[in-house]
């Protein structure tokens, strides 16, 4: 796919299942026999209901109409992988169904065509309820996303080409389509700022990046920590895996990190410090990292404005929107220089 080739597949992707409670429970129920108390979780593009069972706590998650049947399996394949691998504490491998498949096919009430499957549900508190995320978490981040990109070197699957709003490298033609939607001037030249960074830099070196499967998505929403808010238990939603830059997994989870902290660059400089531990980073890559994660704002603020248009009523979609509007305007004065030696510093302080 090409740099500025915009995915415009997947531009409605936000939308959500049309299921309702009732229904959910039935399908649950004759497909999977599973039976008890519900509750509706978050989701961009799945409707996702936790089922406590009389054998456990179950995901019941039905995909949206344009998810692939191979991407699916994709995901599938990478949990057992990393459950191999012991990537994780916690790893949810899907059930089968009372037919023995792992993914099931149902329809709406306007013929379309749905995949729906069942994971564990994970224990332990969401990386998004700790308000000041400590070093020790970051470097554990860091140290399990490396875990996981060494345990997907090599993998390949047909599942994972596909079109992708959050593909990274489609960032260019994803601002020019969405910037318009920003609220006020100010905003787009904010955007544009890192935008212009991003060009410079990261275009130029592109071919320097190493590539690999990566999971890309990185959010608090996304990780799961132990009581103590100190250890990474599991990492989830395999979504928006990609094949692609190895270097954009430090750094977009580096972006998520610096929201709402005291000293951002030091949030940054820690998980990135715990991923090189895992996972050596080349000179090249550590020189992109500040314009990656300041492009990975940009790329939330925009797109929440193109999905917030098409589904306003999903609160879910601007989750961080404003602490990514913040965290930016707290960016944009340093000096990418600085900002480099910054994280130069970090991955040779061991």
């Amino acid at each position: 796919m090409g740099l500025f080739t915009l995915p415009l597949a997947m531009s409605d992707s936000c939308l959500l299942p049309e299921f309702d409670a009732q229904e959910t429970a039935a399908i649950a129920q004759r497909l999977y026999a599973l039976q008890g108390p519900m509750k509706l979780l978050h989701g961009e593009r799945d409707l996702n209901y936790r089922i406590s069972d009389a054998r456990g706590k179950f995901v019941f998650k039905i995909a949206n109409a344009d998810e692939s049947l191979d991407m699916l399996d994709c995901q599938h394949q990478v949990f057992e992988r990393l459950r191999r691998e012991r990537a994780f504490p916690l790893i949810a491998c899907a059930l089968e169904s009372v037919n023995g498949k792992q993914i099931e096919t149902l329809r709406d009430a306007h013929g379309r065509k749905h995949y729906c499957r069942v994971l564990p549900y994970l224990e332990g508190r969401m990386w998004s309820e700790i308000a000041v995320s400590g070093s020790e978490l970051l470097l554990d981040l860091g140290s399990n996303l490396a875990r996981l990109d060494r345990a997907l070197s090599g993998f390949t699957h047909p599942g994972l080409e596909r079109p992708l709003l959050w593909n990274m490298e489609t960032t260019g033609a994803g601002l020019a389509a969405y910037k318009p939607l920003l609220a006020n001037d100010d905003e787009r030249q904010l955007v544009e700022h890192f935008e212009s960074g991003y060009l410079a830099r990261v275009v130029a070196l592109q071919d320097q990046l190493r590539r690999s499967v990566i999971h890309n998505d990185a959010n608090r929403e996304n990780v799961i920590v132990n009581e103590s808010g100190k250890r990474v238990t599991s990492i989830i939603d395999f979504g928006d895996m990609i094949h692609s830059w190895l270097v954009l997994e430090p750094s977009i989870a580096a972006a998520y990190a610096m929201l709402e902290q005291p000293d951002p660059m030091a949030s940054a400089e820690a998980l990135v410090r715990g991923y090189h531990r895992g996972l050596a980073l080349t000179g090249s890559e550590i020189g992109l990292i500040f314009d990656l994660i300041g492009m990975r704002l940009c790329m939330s603020v925009c797109l929440c404005a193109h999905q917030q248009r098409l589904e306003p009523d999903n609160a879910y979609l601007s989750i961080n929107l404003q602490q990514s509007w913040d965290l930016l305007r707290r960016l944009e004065p340093i000096c990418w220089t600085d900002a480099r030696d910054r994280m130069m510093a970090a991955c040779s302080a061991d």
